[in-house]
């Protein structure tokens, strides 16, 4: 693509402005052009100037360089699965997944030829190919399978987000700006990729993140459009399957609702979705879900249960490890990583875990002696 005398990309300036949730009229109106002017801009079709462009910068907050990398012009990213996605804005679904383009773009585009990411598990094809002979839609068969593959123990899953980490999947948890957003998946530059909602309790995040791995490993890009509703269900089964194991969670389960309070810590999942388990496997009538499902409303546990504060969120590592790593070695600065990975400091500090203000402390000044 072309870079004007300015040394800037014209279609950075549209996906600076898609990624701060701002329309065309709107920053129109701040810098003092019409909508048509600034859609020139943005599509090459009229350089801007120096005074304008730098206006723009200010409002959008994203360095300099990144209006100078071609990062996302390579981005070809597969179809994004999604869990409460369909009640969101295009508004609110184009800001999320620029965002997101972003960050595979330019963090893992930054750091793929530096660090060794964990590898894709070669389940993700041993899985597909074993799926497409039999052509079998069972979510519960999915779950024993992901386990199996990733030597899962019995029982809880201790710790969700590492075990897919470890098998080849980012996953990146960071604040949406919407709660019509829990999460969503896609495939891009042959690895997988989970985004979910920071937003959420710890039992929710960790259910979005099943629901997600499902999608990744059995739900092919032209089912999408065709099947969603059906995918949708079955991810949501499977997500129950892989976090509630049929054998180990039943031996547990009790129909007093003050009996799975005592259980949640152990399991990590929501009441709601031990009382579905329960009621799938016929271990309580229809007429007794019926009747928890009212006292969970009663008490007024549909978005906040009991236990939800306590339990710890998961949080990802690779992103933060690696840029600890860099910084820690004395391999970058804080500053030369952000001018590097071509994003606002604040952006990258979520994508990766760290701690607000991390790019804004100062890089020690001295170091070890070398004996």
């Amino acid at each position: 693509m072309a870079v004007n005398r300015l040394n800037y990309i014209p279609q950075r300036l549209r996906d600076a402005r898609i990624a701060s949730g701002l329309t065309i009229k709107s920053v129109a109106e701040k810098i003092g052009v019409t909508s048509q002017a600034l859609s020139l801009f943005e599509r090459g079709g009229c350089a801007v100037n120096s005074e304008k462009f730098f206006q723009l910068k200010n409002i959008y907050g994203f360095p300099l360089s990144f209006y100078q990398s071609q990062n996302l012009d390579y981005i070809d990213r597969s179809k994004v699965f999604f869990r409460k996605f369909s009640t969101a804005t295009k508004h609110e679904r184009e800001k999320t997944l620029k965002i997101a383009d972003m960050i595979v773009a330019n963090i893992t585009g930054y750091f793929h030829d530096k660090i060794n990411f964990p590898p894709v598990d070669k389940s993700f094809t041993d899985i597909k190919t074993s799926m497409s002979i039999e052509k079998r839609r069972d979510p519960e068969l999915w779950a024993k399978l992901i386990r199996r593959a990733w030597k899962l123990p019995p029982g809880p899953i201790n710790n969700l987000i590492l075990s897919a980490e470890k098998h080849g999947i980012i996953i990146v948890v960071m604040s949406m700006d919407t709660q019509k957003v829990d999460g969503f998946s896609f495939w891009e530059n042959g690895r997988p990729y989970i985004f979910v909602n920071k937003d959420n309790s710890a039992v929710r995040l960790r259910m979005s993140i099943a629901h997600e791995i499902c999608h990744l490993y059995f739900h092919d890009e032209e089912m999408a459009e065709e099947e969603l509703k059906t995918m949708e269900e079955e991810a949501k089964e499977f997500a129950g399957a892989l976090l509630l194991p049929q054998k180990e969670f039943l031996s547990d389960f009790s129909s007093s609702l003050d009996a799975l309070l005592y259980l949640k810590p152990k399991w990590k999942t929501s009441i709601s979705a031990m009382i579905i388990r329960a009621r799938k496997f016929e271990i309580i009538t229809e007429d007794k879900y019926e009747y928890m499902q009212k006292q969970i409303s009663r008490k007024h546990w549909r978005k906040i249960e009991p236990g939800d504060k306590e339990i710890t969120p998961e949080k990802p590592r690779l992103y933060k490890q690696s840029i600890e790593l860099f910084v820690d070695k004395g391999l970058s600065t804080k500053q030369d990583l952000v001018d590097n990975i071509s994003l606002p400091a604040e952006l990258i500090e979520k994508a990766a875990n760290l701690p607000r203000g991390y790019f804004s402390e100062e890089d020690s000044i001295i170091k070890l002696m070398n004996k």
